[in-house]
């Protein structure tokens, strides 16, 4: 669902420019000497960006990459830093991640509340199709992780299968994550749908099939 545009969006560019990256000034090959880090996250879709600030958080010395297409959200997701030591947000759409990271430059990937795209012609859009598989397995190191939370069960099924048919293996899954484990931040979405009682699904894969 695309935001109404805020008054204040471009500002929010403006004021945050230094942590803004695009095509003209990746740090492709080289992200984790520029933030003085040895671990690389990168969130894809982060909308509002409670996520991406909730896990830098959760790991302060961990290099966080936030990836947003819809210019409203990634205003408001720059409109909550309180602090970018360790932040960067791509203003920009997952397909174009060749442009930005380099092979085995990621060590984890997260997938949350993606758009499903539930009817069939649509399959190739989903973030977890084989294509985009194949794209994270070059992406991430020998010991990288991808990460997915979701409230669609359809895409959750889809994705513990095609995710396994590309170079992953799954190492923890959960049928209803907020009831059984609490560590993980919260997305805006995800908060919303467990008020309501409804299941979030959870799954952790590691990169394998290593050359």
């Amino acid at each position: 669902m695309r935001l109404r545009k805020k008054a204040w969006s471009q500002e929010m560019f403006e004021r945050h420019a230094s942590i803004l990256v695009d095509e003209t000034n990746t740090y492709k090959g080289k992200w984790k000497e520029t933030l003085s880090v040895t671990d690389l996250k990168l969130e894809i879709g982060s909308g509002r960006g409670d996520y991406w600030h909730g896990l830098s958080a959760q790991f302060p010395k961990s290099g966080v990459i936030a990836l947003e297409k819809d210019y409203t959200a990634a205003s408001i997701a720059l409109k909550k830093l309180d602090e970018t030591k360790n932040k960067r947000m791509i203003y920009g759409d997952a397909k174009d991640l060749d442009i930005y990271f380099a092979d085995q430059e990621l060590d984890g990937i997260y997938l949350n509340f993606s758009d499903p795209w539930p009817k069939k012609k649509h399959a190739k859009r989903r973030l977890t199709h084989e294509t985009k598989c194949k794209i994270y397995h070059r992406l991430l190191n020998d010991n990288g992780e991808l990460f997915m939370k979701t409230d669609n069960r359809g895409l959750f099924e889809y994705s513990l299968v095609t995710v396994a048919q590309n170079g992953f293996e799954l190492v923890a899954v959960w049928l209803d994550f907020r009831n059984e484990k609490q560590d993980d931040p919260f997305t805006e979405y995800e908060r919303k749908f467990h008020e309501m009682g409804q299941p979030i699904y959870r799954a952790i894969w590691r990169k394998i099939n290593v050359k």
